[in-house]
């Protein structure tokens, strides 16, 4: 809450590259990704939602996204950025999914980020990976799975050792999903050309803001 009355991100309609302070390529053992600083300015006055554009501030201590991508298929890192970016989220982009479920190290000294309010947005990640992820323990506040229904087949573990929050997107099936405890499952009609609509990737960043307290 502290930093919502003290940070306000410009809400830019159709010009991403204007909410990004700056974006870097950052590296740990062996793991790249693409790093994203959000542009932040100051409130026109205390309490105000509105923001002073003639006023910027740094992003310091602000909720974190990791976003891990496909081997293969589309991201979608351009809608997922969108939304982030008009919450003030820092933004760490892993293009391909790593042998090993990563750890922080890539946010874990950055004083942009929160390491306490670190989310993590998995997108059509192999049973083989979420099964891994969900067994190597909490490494973060909450966490999206958006893919289709036969990566969530028997991918959970029925005691997973990663007690967070967790949210599964994915379509409409006939078949019976296997999910963790307590999970929340939002489900979608695929669009015309196949796969998630733009709202499932909507719904997920903006579910994850809201277990972060990023405003």
């Amino acid at each position: 809450m502290r930093n919502a009355s003290l940070l306000v991100v410009l809400l830019a309609s159709g010009c991403t590259t204007s909410v990004w302070e700056r974006t870097e390529k950052v590296s740990s053992d062996g793991t790249e990704a693409r790093l994203y600083i959000p542009k932040l300015y100051a409130p026109l006055r205390p309490g105000s939602i509105y923001p002073d554009r003639k006023v910027a501030v740094l992003a310091k201590g602000r909720p974190a996204l990791v976003v891990i991508c496909p081997e293969k298929g589309d991201c979608r890192k351009d809608e997922i950025l969108e939304q982030a970016a008009q919450r003030g989220m820092v933004v760490l982009v892993l293009t391909r999914p790593p042998s090993a479920p990563p750890k922080d190290d890539l946010l874990r000294t950055r004083a942009e980020a929160s390491p306490k309010l670190v989310g993590w947005l998995l997108v059509e990640p192999t049973g083989e990976f979420l099964r891994r992820w969900m067994n190597a323990g909490p490494i973060g506040a909450a966490a999206a799975v958006i893919g289709p229904p036969r990566a969530f087949a028997a991918a959970f573990p029925s005691s997973p050792s990663k007690k967070i929050p967790v949210l599964l997107a994915t379509l409409h099936s006939d078949d019976p999903l296997a999910i963790p405890e307590g999970a929340i499952l939002k489900l979608y009609a695929a669009r015309p050309s196949g796969g998630l609509p733009r709202e499932a990737f909507r719904d997920a960043v903006e579910w994850l803001a809201g277990e972060l307290n990023a405003h």
